[in-house]
């Protein structure tokens, strides 16, 4: 669930040097992360292919992303204003947080039995094809994106650079999945290689699976 990262031209790559900041995000900035998070995943296929209507799509996945944020152990925003946010899972020994359970029920009493399981199936198949690729600690780029003013502007590479760099540090792979063509690109001149691509089953939804080594 990656936003769409054009390829940038040399005056993009010159406004990457005016990017602010990254810091990682406050807990009062929360709510303005799931609202900045739904605006660049508002055409996602997945996201479109469980909630067709675009108003119950905003609200949907508005909620669900400011339960990430809140939830995600590892995020990076602008300083300032925020303009994108990086949601990391790091390495961990175990994959079971407490209060899974009771955050899937209350997700299936808000997006009702037929958006849930159009959801869950597709993110059922995604996590196998997770598991499938990466057995061994690594980091995960649960989710990338930018307000869609704000990108091709660089704010995409500079979100990512923090953990990037941390993971060269202690030697771990990272993993991320897109469902987006365009965005193959972008991610493999950070590093990353496709490591399966295809259709989920069901929805019919392209995915790319891409994995990048430590350096």
């Amino acid at each position: 669930m990656l936003c769409v990262q054009q390829g940038q031209s040399v005056k993009e790559l010159e406004i990457v040097h005016k990017v602010p900041d990254i810091v990682s995000l406050r807990k009062e900035d929360v709510e303005v992360a799931g609202e900045i998070l739904e605006q660049a995943f508002a055409e996602d296929p997945l996201n479109v292919y469980t909630a067709p209507d675009p108003s119950r799509r905003r609200s949907l996945f508005r909620w669900l992303f400011t339960r990430l944020v809140r939830m995600a152990d590892t995020t990076y925003t602008t300083a300032e204003q925020i303009r994108g946010v990086a949601l990391w899972v790091a390495p961990q020994s175990g994959e079971v947080v407490e209060g899974d359970v009771d955050d899937l029920e209350q997700m299936e009493r808000i997006f009702g039995p037929e958006a849930y399981q159009r959801f869950s199936r597709a993110f059922d198949y995604f996590e196998d094809r997770h598991r499938q690729h990466m057995q061994g600690p690594h980091w995960y780029l649960q989710l990338l994106g930018v307000a869609p003013r704000w990108q091709g502007q660089g704010f995409g590479t500079a979100l990512m650079a923090p953990a990037l760099r941390q993971a060269d540090r202690q030697g771990f792979p990272c993993y991320l999945e897109t469902f987006v063509a365009a965005n193959v690109p972008f991610y493999q001149r950070h590093g990353f290689q496709v490591v399966a691509a295809g259709e989920e089953p069901r929805s019919h939804i392209p995915f790319w699976s891409m994995r990048r080594e430590p350096r």
